[in-house]
């Protein structure tokens, strides 16, 4: 099973240092310029399910512009939220290479422009070594993140699971500023992601904030955790 890369920084100017970080976005780059021009574009609305887990895919997504939620849902019933993707990124590769049901659910977090790239147009991709060698990059990256939100999701304690998928994410999607490291995710979002009720993940926050570890402020209309320091 492939799993989706968890988070992503949204930037469709990516450098060339961003570039060697995230495979996933050169590959993106190429597959634009080479098919771009024979993908059907996709336009969804805010809430709209792209797909559910379990469904038979027959392209692969690209993302054009917005932001798309992936989610999985356990066998007994929790719901994970395993990655936040914006422009730049892709999903549903697993499923075309495997010739399995998707593992997860794809929606529209925002109004979303999507690119559809047939699986037989993907397929020609596995001749190009190139493109063969940035797609097993990104999908070891994909396995890396997925093991360490594995390894997040298993701490015993709910402090250890915030404090672990912070400094996680801070390291993952962390944006530098004065004020700490910036993490762009709502604490729903984040409550999700590291397997925990939202009220709980309210009241860690509240006491890291009492012992000046994170805070909380508005950025673009949105709030965004600022992570100061967790190590002590």
């Amino acid at each position: 099973m492939t799993m989706p890369i968890p988070m992503q920084l949204f930037s469709t100017h990516l450098s060339s240092n961003l570039d060697e970080r995230n495979p996933a976005a050169t590959l993106f780059e190429s597959m634009e310029e080479q098919f771009g021009a024979t993908c059907t574009q996709l336009k969804v609305k805010r809430n709209t399910i792209i797909f559910s887990q379990g469904a038979k895919l027959s392209c692969l997504y690209l993302i054009k512009g917005g932001e798309v939620l992936l989610t999985r849902i356990s066998t007994d019933g929790r719901e994970t939220l395993l990655s936040i993707m914006g422009p730049g990124e892709f999903f549903g590769e697993g499923a075309l290479l495997s010739g399995e049901a998707a593992t997860f659910s794809a929606y529209a977090a925002k109004s979303t422009v999507l690119l559809q790239l047939p699986e037989r147009k993907f397929r020609l991709l596995l001749d190009d070594p190139i493109a063969c060698r940035k797609l097993l990059k990104a999908i070891a990256r994909r396995c890396d993140d997925a093991w360490m939100q594995m390894e997040v999701l298993g701490c015993a304690h709910v402090k250890d699971k915030v404090r672990s998928g912070l400094l996680w994410l801070s390291d993952r999607i962390g944006v530098e500023t004065r004020e700490g490291v910036r993490i762009d995710l709502s604490q729903t979002q984040l409550a999700r992601m590291v397997g925990c009720a939202r009220e709980t993940l309210s009241r860690e926050v509240s006491e890291l904030k009492k012992m000046r570890a994170v805070d909380v402020r508005q950025n673009n209309g949105r709030k965004s955790l600022y992570v100061r320091n967790l190590e002590n």
